[in-house]
């Protein structure tokens, strides 16, 4: 059915390619919602509970008292807020070229894919300014920078990091580094050392990958690997990590619901309500172009998890400590 003059219709369709863009996400590099995992909710702004720090860890009586009732664990929850923005993306669709092109190619299931990619990258921009930054974490000196493969020791920093977060009762479950710290890892003396007598395969190759690292370092990793081009619009591309090159972030990142304590979430809202973590893909059609628009949007709010008073003031930031930055290019 093909969409009349501005009334857009929805193309399912195209919205199953382009949730499949998102699941593939990870095989380009972008790591952004594996960091800050969708979290679908019914209204673009609301609160949620946080759970406050000082109940976190305390030792309750658990016991029944003979012929009697159960204690109460009573504590009221905090409530944090977010509040979700529309992003999006169209692109114009020439009746003519749809027509030449179709016969060569799926024109309109590549050009929604296309567009989801130019919004994952943005997505992944914003949720990695705010990971990797020293004014929303404290930036650790690495014992030697990780540049220098004879000293560096990035076990010794990331155990550092693990003792950290646990003084917080803050357990890890990821490593982010990008493409150059993985480099400069694999070309680490006490890495490769530890490394070849644990793996005889890797000895033998000299190749150490990401499954060597994380059984050296004992934590599993988040490669972030996509680009994005820093050059102005016509000039020749010039292209950069979309994660930095100078930080690596030891972190707990969430499994479970609103209320575990993890680096951030990223919640996903849509139009029916319902819940449900979609990208809608829909299309038009301009006369006076003889084009159809193809436009792709979520609305979102990639957020830390933090809870406030009635003034607006933090209490409980659950995702700064669950976070440990390390600043591999400094020396403590």
């Amino acid at each position: 059915m093909q969409p009349t003059s501005d009334t857009s219709l929805q193309r399912p369709d195209l919205g199953a390619a382009v949730w499949e863009t998102m699941q593939n996400a990870p095989e380009q590099g972008y790591i952004g919602l594996q960091v800050m995992p969708l979290f679908g909710v019914t209204k673009n702004s609301a609160e949620y509970p946080v759970i406050p720090k000082k109940s976190l860890f305390n030792l309750l009586d658990a016991t029944r008292a003979s012929h009697g009732g159960y204690n109460r664990f009573d504590d009221e929850f905090e409530s944090g807020y977010y509040v979700t923005s529309e992003k999006g993306l169209e692109h114009r669709i020439d009746r003519r070229y749809a027509a030449i092109y179709s016969s060569l190619f799926a024109y309109e299931l590549t050009i929604s894919r296309i567009l989801m990619n130019n919004i994952l990258r943005a997505q992944e921009k914003r949720i990695a300014d705010k990971i990797m930054n020293a004014s929303n974490f404290t930036a650790h000196n690495a014992t030697v920078a990780w540049d220098t493969p004879a000293t560096a020791d990035p076990l010794k920093d990331i155990n550092a990091g693990r003792e950290s977060l646990r003084a917080s009762g803050i357990t890890p479950n990821k490593l982010i580094i990008n493409y150059t710290n993985y480099m400069q890892l694999i070309a680490t003396k006490k890495v490769q050392d530890a490394v070849y007598q644990i793996f005889p395969d890797a000895a033998k190759t000299g190749n150490i990958g990401i499954k060597h690292l994380e059984a050296y370092l004992d934590i599993p990793i988040l490669l972030a690997g996509a680009l994005y081009n820093t050059a102005k619009r016509g000039q020749d591309a010039s292209l950069s990590d979309l994660w930095g090159t100078r930080y690596a972030m030891l972190c707990r990142v969430a499994s479970g619901d609103i209320t575990e304590p993890c680096i951030g979430r990223t919640f996903i809202w849509n139009e029916s309500g319902n819940g449900a973590a979609e990208t809608i893909v829909e299309q038009y059609y301009k006369e006076e172009i003889r084009s159809d628009i193809l436009r792709v949007r979520h609305d979102v709010s990639e957020s830390f998890l933090l809870s406030r008073d009635e003034n607006g003031t933090a209490k409980s930031e659950i995702s700064k400590a669950c976070g440990y930055l390390i600043d591999t290019t400094a020396a403590s």
